[in-house]
């Protein structure tokens, strides 16, 4: 039996609660430590995550057949692990609001733990080492605490290991447990091009994007191999050979300095290596990206730039916009040369500006109130936009009149992405892991799409051109970090 609620405020709704197996609770701002203590024995898989009322005290120890827990975005671990029930065999704690683990931090009693998410600075060596033996993934992200040398070797069962940003050197690579299939170390500054691999028989997946390692990871890499990612590392040279990788499919090395002749030769076998050129010049991380209406490209970063590129002819900007504080959002409007970016700071409020970008230099048209955090935006076939926003809500803005003329509510927290589907319908993406399609001109939500077990991050729509019946239109979604796509026919 599987539950979903917002909110826990009636006797009735306890009382009901009883024998159930699954509960999401993602976002609930009525669940409290003490409302925790209420929840039934019986849950095997329960959501928590951006509950913010629940404390470093909140307590899992009584739901003694739990196997599942999301408590991200919360606090509930703060204080360690000692709370959590030994039964779980999946543990997500990432992202999570604490900006420190205690440096006692161990998850030794959780014999059968099979899954860990984890970031910021919450895997330090301590809680590496004290990782079971029954682990099969692991998923860190920003564990920079990872020092020295951390080792895996200890991880027996490890299948799948995700350490990005992370502070694993040359000998952490020298440990990995030969049952390793897909391991990802990208942005893994301590890695040097003296970096190894060792026998890993099972290897099918490699990321080392952005690192230091070089030649010496190149040639120790088994015939196993299937896909490649070496993007960025600078240390690979021209004298790298990949003919013992036969089996190879793909391979992603933009910015090496591979063999032009090698690349040749895996094309020649049958691995696709994308051809492909990188764009360079952002300050700050990029959050987003739009296609303008005469091809070029207009990217935002964290720092509140926007780039527009001419993508085939050249590899600087052609030109820079300041858009605020952070460019989380882009939509290019209809008429395919106005651009619209969210938010843009001006003192105290936020706004959204709508860029002329047809002429040189490009110029800000229009500036729209909105003081609610814009996270989406998406043009409507009327020429007004859609604005996801942080209170979780969706506002239609009349780009014109400068001003909202619609509200939608009920999206499940904050709206982290939005697109239009040809026939007009609106879609949004949450961190409540739904996914809504939305009759804007009634102001209805008209179906909600579920199975996602983590946060939408973005959407994708593909059609096929209608013809004579009406064919099904079909919407991409991604959700979580590095998730499978899920086609849906709506």
């Amino acid at each position: 039996m599987e539950w979903k609620l917002g909110r826990l405020t009636s006797e009735p709704v306890w009382a009901a609660l009883g024998g159930v197996t699954h509960l999401n609770l993602c976002g609930c701002a009525g669940l409290t430590d003490k409302r925790l203590l209420r929840l039934p024995s019986s849950l095997r898989v329960l959501d928590v995550s951006y509950c913010g009322r629940l404390s470093m005290c909140a307590s899992f120890a009584h739901l003694t057949a739990l196997t599942s827990l999301d408590c991200c975005e919360t606090h509930v671990v703060t204080a360690g692990t000692a709370a959590l029930p030994p039964s779980l065999q999946e543990l997500d704690v990432s992202p999570s609001i604490v900006k420190r683990f205690p440096t006692s931090m161990s998850l030794v009693h959780m014999s059968q733990l099979r899954v860990l998410r984890i970031d910021g600075n919450g895997l330090d060596t301590n809680a590496l080492a004290s990782l079971p033996p029954s682990l099969e993934e692991l998923h860190a992200f920003g564990c920079w605490w990872l020092n020295p040398a951390p080792s895996f070797a200890h991880l027996t069962a490890l299948r799948k290991l995700e350490v990005i940003a992370s502070a694993i050197d040359d000998a952490s690579l020298a440990s990995m447990p030969p049952c390793l299939v897909d391991p990802i170390a990208r942005d893994s500054d301590k890695l040097t091009p003296a970096a190894a691999l060792p026998h890993l028989p099972a290897l099918r997946l490699l990321d080392a994007s952005d690192t230091g390692i070089g030649d010496a990871l190149v040639g120790s890499l088994p015939a196993s191999l299937v896909e490649l990612r070496l993007a960025g590392c600078r240390g690979v040279t021209a004298g790298a050979s990949l003919d013992h990788l036969r089996a190879l499919r793909v391979l992603h090395c933009i910015g090496t300095a591979l063999a032009p002749a090698a690349l040749a030769a895996c094309r020649a076998r049958g691995c696709v290596v994308p051809a492909a050129r990188q764009l360079r010049g952002h300050p700050k991380a990029i959050n987003s990206l739009a296609l303008l209406g005469d091809g070029r490209l207009a990217s935002g970063d964290a720092g509140g730039e926007v780039r527009l590129w001419d993508v085939a002819a050249e590899d600087e900007a052609a030109a820079v916009l300041t858009a605020g504080f952070e460019a989380n959002a882009l939509a290019v409007l209809r008429d395919g040369r106005h651009l619209a970016t969210g938010p843009y700071y001006s003192g105290a409020a936020g706004c959204i500006a709508v860029w002329d970008v047809g002429g040189v230099p490009p110029v800000r048209r229009t500036t729209i109130d909105c003081r609610w955090g814009v996270w989406a935006l998406a043009a409507l076939a009327n020429g007004r936009l859609a604005a996801g926003c942080a209170d979780g809500a969706v506002r239609v803005v009349d780009v014109d009149a400068r001003a909202a003329r619609t509200t939608l509510t009920g999206l499940g927290g904050i709206v982290t992405a939005l697109v239009v589907l040809p026939d007009g319908a609106l879609v949004s993406g949450s961190p409540d892991s739904t996914v809504r399609v939305w009759d804007v001109g009634v102001r209805a939500c008209v179906a909600t799409l579920v199975g996602h077990t983590r946060e939408v991050h973005s959407l994708a729509g593909a059609w096929r051109q209608a013809t004579g019946d009406r064919r099904p239109r079909r919407l991409m979604r991604h959700c979580g970090t590095h998730a499978a796509a899920t086609w849906c026919c709506l």
